[in-house]
C-alpha cells in the first residue's frame, strides 16, 4: 500500500511538473497594532483598563495588470467582539483566532476601463465631512461585488452591490427559505478645478429573519417583517480657495417593515461641515453637524433618526469612540443621530520633528425632544433637548521610525443630563451623571 501510495504521489509531481506554469507576482502588506488604556465611563462611573493587540497581513496576487487577487487575513481574535485580541484572554494559544478579513479579485473588463473586485472587501459609501460615513463605513470586510468606471475626464460612476446578511432555514440556496438582506448603491464622483462632489443613492432589500447585526441603533433589525431601506446624499469638498478647504455632506434615509407595527420604521437626515486653514504653525479647524431626533409624537423612539447600517460618525475620542487605535467600545458610541454639535481646534502642530499634536474642543447637543422615548440606555446614547456634554481632546503622534507609529489620546468629557429624561437608567446607576476620562496609548508597526 505504501509503494502505491509512493507511486501515486510520484506521478502527481510529474504531471504538475509538465503542467503550464504562469508567473504571479507576490507582494506583502500588513498591520500590527497595539494599544494600552486605561478611564472611567461616562455616566456609570465604572473603570475600564484596555490591553490588546490586532494583526493583519495581507498578500496581492498580481497575474499581469488587468488581473489581480488579495487576501488577507487578521489574527488574535476574541470570541466577545470579534475585532482583537485582548491581553490576558488566551495564555495557552489554543483560543485565539485567524480570520479571513479580505478575500477579493481585481479585473478590468476587456476593451474598457471598467474596474470590478469581486470578493469579501471594504465596501462603503462615499466619506463625510468628518471623514467617514455614519450610514455605512468600511470598518468591517464585506460580500459582494463593486464596479468603477469612468465616464468623462471629470466624472465617473461607481456601484456596488452586498449581501448584508444570509440565514439558510434549512434547504440551502432555497429563495423562498433563505432570508437575507441585500444593499444596492451607485455613485457618481465628480471633479472640477477646485470644487469636488459626490452624490449617492443606495437601496436595501430586507427579508424577514434576516437581521442586519451592524446597525449601529438596531433600526435595521428585520426580525419580524419584510422591509425596505432608501438613502439619498452628497459629499463634497472645497479646494478653490486653499490652504482653506471646506468639506460638506448630508443624506437622508427612511426604512420601513411589512408589519402593522411602526416600532422599527425610521425616516431622518443628517447635515456634516467642517472647514481647514493650513498655516506654518498648524491647521485651524472649525466643524459642526445636525442629527435629526425624535419629536414629542414619537410613540416608541428613534422613529426620527435616519437608519444606518455599519455607521461610523466619530469626532473625539471619548464620547465618540477615538481615531487611531483599539477602543473600549462600551464607553462610547458611534452614531450621529439625535444629536448636534460644534468643534473648534487645530491640528498637524508641531514643535519637534516627526512629532505633531492635534487639539480640539466640541460641544454636543441633544436633539430628541425630552418626551419622546424612555430610554433605558445611557444618557450619551439617547441625548434630550436638555441634554450638554463638552468634550476636550489631545492627540500626540510620534513617527518613531519610517514604520513605527506611537499615538497617544487623552479625552475629557463634561456630562450635564437631565435626571428626568433618563429616569429608568439613572434610576439604576447611582453615578449615572459622571463625567468621563480616557487614555489611549497605541503603537503601529505598518509594513
Amino acid at each position: 500500500m505504501k509503494k502505491l501510495t509512493t507511486l501515486l504521489l510520484a506521478a502527481g509531481m510529474v504531471f504538475a511538473a509538465s503542467a503550464p506554469a504562469s508567473a504571479v507576482d507576490v507582494k506583502m502588506d500588513g498591520e500590527y497594532m497595539f494599544t494600552f488604556g486605561i478611564g472611567e465611563r461616562m455616566a456609570t462611573g465604572s473603570n475600564f483598563d484596555v490591553a490588546g493587540q490586532r494583526v493583519r497581513i495581507g498578500m496581492t496576487f498580481t497575474a499581469n495588470e488587468n488581473l489581480s487577487g488579495y487576501l488577507q487575513l487578521q489574527a488574535g481574535i476574541s470570541p466577545e467582539d470579534n475585532s482583537e485580541y485582548s491581553w490576558g484572554y488566551d495564555t495557552t494559544g489554543r483560543d485565539s483566532r485567524v480570520a479571513v478579513r479580505q478575500a477579493y479579485i481585481d479585473w478590468i473588463v476587456p476593451n474598457t476601463d471598467v474596474k470590478v473586485r469581486m470578493g469579501k472587501q471594504l465596501i462603503a459609501l462615499p466619506a463625510d465631512a468628518f471623514g467617514k460615513s455614519a450610514i455605512f463605513h468600511s470598518w468591517a470586510s464585506r460580500d459582494g461585488i463593486s464596479v468603477a468606471a469612468p465616464v468623462t475626464d471629470w466624472m465617473s460612476l461607481n456601484a456596488f452591490w452586498m449581501r448584508g446578511n444570509y440565514v439558510d432555514d434549512g434547504e440551502y440556496y432555497d429563495t423562498s427559505l433563505s432570508d437575507k438582506s441585500d444593499f444596492f448603491a451607485v455613485s457618481a464622483p465628480m471633479k472640477f478645478d477646485g470644487f469636488a462632489v459626490t452624490p449617492y443613492v443606495m437601496y436595501a432589500a430586507l427579508d424577514e429573519g434576516a437581521p442586519v447585526p451592524g446597525s449601529t441603533d438596531g433600526s435595521l433589525a428585520a426580525t419580524t417583517a419584510d422591509g425596505n431601506a432608501f438613502w439619498a446624499g452628497v459629499t463634497s469638498t472645497m479646494t478653490y480657495f486653499d490652504p482653506f478647504v471646506l468639506k460638506l455632506s448630508g443624506a437622508y434615509g427612511v426604512a420601513s417593515y411589512d408589519s402593522e407595527y411602526e416600532m422599527n420604521d425610521r425616516a431622518g437626515w443628517y447635515v456634516q461641515a467642517k472647514a481647514s486653514y493650513k498655516t506654518a504653525y498648524g491647521t485651524p479647524i472649525l466643524g459642526a453637524w445636525y442629527g435629526s431626533g425624535d419629536d414629542r409624537d414619537a410613540q416608541y423612539g428613534r422613529q426620527d433618526w435616519i437608519p444606518t447600517y455599519a455607521g461610523r460618525f466619530h469626532p473625539t475620542y471619548g464620547l465618540y469612540n477615538g481615531q487611531y487605535g483599539l477602543y473600549d467600545g462600551l464607553a462610547a458610541q458611534h452614531n450621529i443621530c439625535g444629536t448636534w454639535g460644534v468643534q473648534a481646534g487645530i491640528e498637524d502642530v508641531s514643535f519637534l520633528e516627526d512629532l505633531s499634536h492635534k487639539f480640539t474642543v466640541t460641544l454636543f447637543k441633544g436633539t430628541n425632544h425630552d418626551t419622546a422615548f424612555a430610554s433605558s440606555e445611557a444618557p450619551f446614547q439617547y441625548m434630550t433637548y436638555s441634554d450638554t456634554a463638552v468634550e476636550f481632546d489631545l492627540a500626540s503622534t510620534y513617527k518613531i521610525y519610517k514604520n513605527l507609529t506611537a499615538n497617544l489620546e487623552l479625552a475629557y468629557v463634561i456630562a450635564d443630563f437631565d435626571k428626568d429624561d433618563h429616569a429608568t437608567f439613572a434610576g439604576n446607576n447611582k453615578d449615572w451623571d459622571e463625567n468621563g476620562w480616557s487614555a489611549m496609548l497605541s503603537l503601529a508597526y505598518q509594513f
